[in-house]
């Protein structure tokens, strides 16, 4: 083959003369695709066309007659116009080359077959302007006028009956795991759903409201059913789907929408807003009691804000959690079923639209709260036990990728004065430190240091009696102002779903109390004054 014919500066022309053929974007991806194979065949087998541009046009313009033909049962038409004998290609594949400039050419048509559809989507169904659209994609504004020049009305429709019976299939959701527990061995249920993986994260999605086959999930994203199956198969192996009696799949956890999360939120705000003194006396007696505690004295200034935050956050999440107990029962950590990757967890996703930005919904996630975490090692140099215990929040949050025992075992060669080329951790993890010290966790001074308050086994478990001491108050004083928040704006459940837990119905009804009652202490000048800093609700825990 004459390696002057690059093909792939033709799949946008060529697909665009397809759907104005078709007046179908899915069909004219086919037609295309199969056009630029014919087409690499017969230069594979030494075709020279002298208009390379008109030569392609004939093809595909057969290429749609086939596909006519197929639809209507027509008579086959002649491949007189190929030139070339296309019926035994197997001299062609067995060509790396060419199998190399196949593979580009469906990569570029792939992109082009997505971007189209989604200039269609979000000029039609969105109402986005040609002009926002351009900028959005960093394509010219001649592109989006030719993408959406024909077939409008008829694009229209089809782009309609998508959005009422297939909308994953080209806008899907997002899906974001959490789990209350103690993950698996390999970091189960986060490792079975990636963040990358949208076809994964809206299989969930669409098996969740009612059991499905794997044809119907197939059919729903447009995806072939071999390409379901093995998702399914992961999913129920995993424990995060079930198969049904009559061989249907579900997804076997409490999935959140932004309604399930935001129904009584502005309710919450009202009800701390109206009796903020009812939470805070208490919350001020506990802390002057912290205050007298020797373990916080030692502290430095940051590290007090810190421990102080912690307490803070589990005391209120006490009381407001016994409230709800009242309503839902109590479920200690020993009815958590045991998984079998070593694991005891329930699982919990949350559900966002597509083009979801965290940033415009900042009025909401400043009153949100991770529930307590902790990751622990034994027996590192001449520590028994060591742990880190956090809360994350919109003040600080300890950054995630890197809550793993490495890490932990670093803070600790950092308290002790561990020589750089002594440490037991490789370079990756001291790698973090720039990280860490952006989210407070370290400080550099002359020397990088520990910036979170170091407590003892006894000490951190004197915090939380001390904390559980006063939340039993609190959850008194606060009991009937609370108790109304669970009325309703609890997730209805399909009954299919028997394995989630009751409190998980229940989890948004007073979630944003807490931190509600924190940023008002705050705005009061009651509470962390004047701090311009992180604060990550973290302690690290020693054991010697």
């Amino acid at each position: 083959m004459d390696n002057n014919y690059d093909l792939t500066e033709y799949v946008d022309k060529l697909y665009s003369v397809a759907v104005s053929k078709a007046q179908d974007s899915f069909v004219a991806e086919d037609i295309t695709q199969e056009a630029l194979l014919a087409a690499l065949i017969g230069l594979s087998r030494g075709q020279k066309p002298d208009n390379l541009w008109a030569w392609l046009v004939r093809i595909l313009s057969n290429k749609y007659c086939d596909y006519l033909r197929d639809k209507y049962n027509k008579p086959q038409i002649s491949f007189d116009d190929y030139q070339f004998d296309i019926a035994d290609d197997n001299d062609f594949y067995a060509n790396d080359e060419y199998t190399g400039q196949l593979e580009a050419v469906r990569r570029e048509l792939g992109f082009l077959a997505k971007t189209h559809r989604e200039v269609m989507v979000r000029f039609y169904m969105h109402g986005h302007s040609i002009e926002k659209i351009a900028k959005d994609l960093s394509i010219p504004l001649g592109t989006v006028k030719s993408r959406l020049n024909t077939g409008r009305k008829h694009i229209r429709e089809r782009v309609n009956e998508m959005e009422n019976y297939t909308k994953q299939s080209y806008e899907p959701d997002i899906l974001r795991m959490s789990c209350s527990g103690g993950v698996g061995l390999n970091d189960e249920p986060f490792s079975l759903v990636d963040e990358k993986d949208k076809l994964t994260q809206n299989v969930l999605i669409l098996a969740y409201e009612k059991p499905v086959t794997e044809t119907e999930l197939a059919k729903s994203l447009g995806v072939p059913v071999v390409f379901i199956e093995p998702i399914v198969e992961k999913m129920i192996d995993g424990e995060l789907m079930k198969r049904t009696e009559s061989g249907k799949i579900y997804t076997d956890f409490i999935i959140y929408t932004e309604k399930d999360r935001k129904t009584t939120f502005s309710k919450q705000l009202e009800t701390v807003d109206k009796n903020f003194d009812l939470f805070w006396v208490e919350i001020e007696k506990a802390l002057s009691e912290l205050r007298e505690k020797e373990y916080y004295k030692r502290q430095t200034e940051h590290a007090k804000s810190k421990l102080e935050l912690h307490f803070c956050i589990d005391l209120l999440m006490g009381g407001c959690i016994d409230v709800r107990n009242e309503v839902t029962g109590i479920m200690p950590y020993s009815d958590y079923p045991y998984r079998k990757n070593g694991g005891r967890w329930f699982a919990m996703g949350q559900q966002y639209p597509p083009d979801y930005d965290y940033k415009n919904d900042k009025d909401f996630w400043k009153y949100s709260i991770s529930g307590e975490a902790g990751t622990e090692i034994r027996n590192f140099r001449d520590a028994k036990y060591l742990e880190l215990r956090k809360y994350d929040t919109e003040l600080g949050s300890y950054p995630n990728c890197y809550f793993r025992a490495d890490y932990i075992k670093w803070f600790y060669e950092l308290l002790t004065n561990v020589a750089h080329e002594d440490s037991a951790v490789g370079d990756n993890v001291l790698e973090a430190a720039e990280d860490f010290i952006t989210s407070g966790i370290l400080k550099k001074d002359d020397a990088v240091t520990l910036n979170i308050p170091i407590l003892s086994h006894e000490e951190y478990h004197d915090e939380k009696r001390l904390s559980a001491t006063h939340h039993e108050k609190l959850s008194k004083d606060i009991h009937d102002i609370m108790i109304k928040l669970f009325d309703n704006g609890y997730v209805r459940l399909q009954s299919h779903l028997k394995s989630v837990p009751k409190w998980q119905q229940y989890m948004y009804c007073g979630d944003s109390v807490p931190m509600a009652v924190i940023h008002k202490a705050i705005e009061k000048g009651m509470f962390l004054k004047d701090f311009d800093y992180p604060i990550p609700a973290s302690i690290l825990v020693i054991d010697k």
